[in-house]
C-alpha cells in the first residue's frame, strides 16, 4: 500500500493504526476524521504527504513520529490539541505552518526536524513544552506569537543556526536550558514581561555578545529554584555587551527572577 484516503465516515484513526507502514507515500484524511491516535503513522519514513480534513481537532503522542520523508506540513485551524513528540524526527520537513486553534506545543513536539529554517509560532499558542523545537541545526529565524506567555526547558536547545532572538513582550518566563547550545546566537532581547530565567537557559551561547533587557530593574539571581531571596544584578540599559556576559559567563547557571 503506498497511498491511503480515509473516507468521510471514519471518525478516529486508533492508535497505531498504521504504524511501521514504511511503502506508505501519501495520506489524505477524510473530513469526518476528528482525532487520530498516539503511534497512528509512527516509522511511516516514506510518507512523503499528509492531507488532514477540516475537522480534525487532536493528534496523538508519537503520531508522525520519525516521518523523515515529510518535507512540508500544514495543521490546520481546527486543530486544538498535538500531543508530545508526534511529529519528531521528521528530519526532512523544511516547512510547518501552525494552525491558529493550537494553544500548547508539547514536549518534543517538533524536535530534531533538521532541515527547517525559519519558524513562526501563532499567536494562539500560550505555552512552549521541553525541547519542543530543539536539535534545528538549520533553524536561522524564529517569530513567537503574541500569546505565547511561557517558554519551556530546552526548548530551543541546540538551534545551532540561530543569530538573534527577540523575546516578546507577553512572555513572562524563559525555562532552564531554553536556548542552551544555540552556538550561533549573537543577540538576544528580553521582552518587559520576563520575571523568570531558568538556570543554564543561555548557557554554552558562545556567540552570545549583546543582551537587551526591556525591563533594566529588580533582577536578582539565586542558586535554588525555590529560594525567595537572591543577589542582585545590575543590568545596564545600554551596554549590551556586558548583560550579554551576564548571561553566557557570570550567571549563566543561576535562577533569574525579577520582583
Amino acid at each position: 500500500m503506498t497511498s491511503l484516503s480515509i473516507g468521510s465516515g471514519v471518525i478516529n484513526i486508533g492508535n497505531k493504526a498504521f504504524c511501521y507502514c514504511k511503502g506508505l507515500t501519501r495520506v489524505t484524511l477524510g473530513s469526518g476524521v476528528t482525532s487520530i491516535g498516539s503511534e497512528a503513522f509512527r516509522y511511516c519514513d516514506g510518507l512523503t504527504s499528509v492531507t488532514f480534513g477540516s475537522s480534525v481537532t487532536s493528534i496523538g503522542t508519537s503520531a508522525f513520529y520519525d516521518c523523515s520523508g515529510l518535507t512540508s506540513l500544514t495543521i490546520p485551524d481546527s486543530v486544538t490539541s498535538i500531543g508530545g513528540s508526534a511529529f519528531q524526527y521528521c528530519s526532512g520537513l523544511t516547512s510547518i505552518s501552525i494552525g491558529s486553534g493550537v494553544t500548547s506545543i508539547e514536549s518534543l513536539t517538533f524536535a530534531c526536524c533538521y532541515k527547517l529554517t525559519s519558524l513562526t509560532i501563532p499567536d494562539g499558542v500560550t505555552s512552549l513544552g521541553t525541547s519542543a523545537f530543539s536539535q534545528y541545526s538549520g533553524l536561522t529565524s524564529i517569530t513567537i506569537g503574541s500569546g505565547v506567555t511561557s517558554i519551556g526547558d530546552k526548548t530551543f536547545s541546540s538551534c545551532k543556526g540561530l543569530t538573534s532572538v527577540t523575546i516578546p513582550n507577553n512572555v513572562t518566563s524563559i525555562g532552564g536550558s531554553a536556548f542552551s547550545s544555540c552556538s550561533g546566537l549573537t543577540s538576544v532581547t528580553i521582552g518587559s514581561a520576563v520575571k523568570k530565567i531558568g538556570a543554564y537557559a543561555f548557557n554554552e551561547c558562545s556567540s552570545l555578545v549583546s543582551a537587551t533587557f526591556k525591563t533594566t530593574t529588580g533582577w536578582t539571581v539565586t542558586t535554588s529554584s525555590t529560594a525567595t531571596t537572591g543577589t542582585a544584578v545590575t543590568i545596564s540599559d545600554s551596554d549590551f555587551a556586558a548583560n550579554a556576559t551576564l548571561l553566557r559567563t557570570t550567571h549563566y547557571s543561576k535562577y533569574w527572577n525579577r520582583a
